[in-house]
């Protein structure tokens, strides 16, 4: 199993966190994982953990890819992409989104 990669985001709200400075990061992890999960024909992998502290305690949030959400996980993507001008990661979305059709 490949080490799921952790983020240390410190007393940040996760919810605003995820929303806006953290997709930077998130959604090439997350392209990633989609990627190997379609490749793989795995039904679901963990991409991701976010830790945090909320009300002084840490807390960690784990984020996966799902077969069965792939699509919409896959147009989120490209919507993000398109917005940050990642053309390339835009041509492999769309080759994915291929592929999917085909299975």
């Amino acid at each position: 199993m490949d080490k799921v990669k952790t983020v240390y985001i410190g007393d940040k709200d996760i919810y605003t966190w995820t929303m806006n400075e953290g997709k930077e990061i998130m959604m090439p992890i997350i392209f990633e994982s989609s990627k190997q999960l379609i490749n793989e024909n795995l039904e679901e992998l963990k991409c991701l953990r976010v830790e945090s502290i909320i009300r002084g305690k840490s807390k960690a949030f784990d984020f996966f890819v799902k077969r069965n959400e792939i699509s919409d996980t896959l147009s989120k993507i490209m919507d993000w992409a398109l917005e940050e001008e990642h053309y390339e990661m835009c041509n492999e979305i769309k080759s994915l989104e291929n592929k999917l059709e085909s299975f």
